[in-house]
């Protein structure tokens, strides 16, 4: 028999726990086969499939292409800036806006876990 944690099965599949045989109800019981009586299961729990039944999915999904997802934010910083400065502000306004945009870039950045990179784009010019 294979096992699986409860929480990778599907409703209807069954399976052995402490040696009496269960059908998943929901995300927290199962159904006793034999006595009909529901108990709850801890998601983390052990337990061994029943023949024939159909193998839990257990794979993660692949992580974010973090090149691409870094050249699509710098893309988006670009094209930000460029509409900004195509705006008719004050040179205040625009510093300020300057300024709140590579807070958010740096924030971002920081949260991919990627280092401060000096981007530097001709003055007016951000694409």
């Amino acid at each position: 028999m294979m096992e699986a944690k409860f929480h990778q099965l599907r409703p209807g599949q069954r399976f052995q726990w402490q040696g009496e045989t269960y059908e998943k109800i929901n995300p927290l019981l199962a159904r006793n086969l034999d006595s009909g009586a529901q108990r709850m299961v801890p998601r983390s729990t052990t337990v061994a499939l029943l023949a024939g039944e159909v193998a839990p999915v257990t794979a993660e999904p692949p992580p974010p292409d973090r090149a691409a997802v870094r050249r699509t934010f710098e893309d988006y910083h670009r094209s930000s800036l460029h509409w900004l400065e195509q705006q008719d502000g004050s040179e205040e306004q625009l510093r300020l806006a300057h300024a709140a945009l590579a807070q958010a870039r740096q924030r971002v950045l920081a949260a991919l876990g990627e280092k401060e990179e000096e981007t530097a784009f001709p003055a007016g010019n951000a694409g």
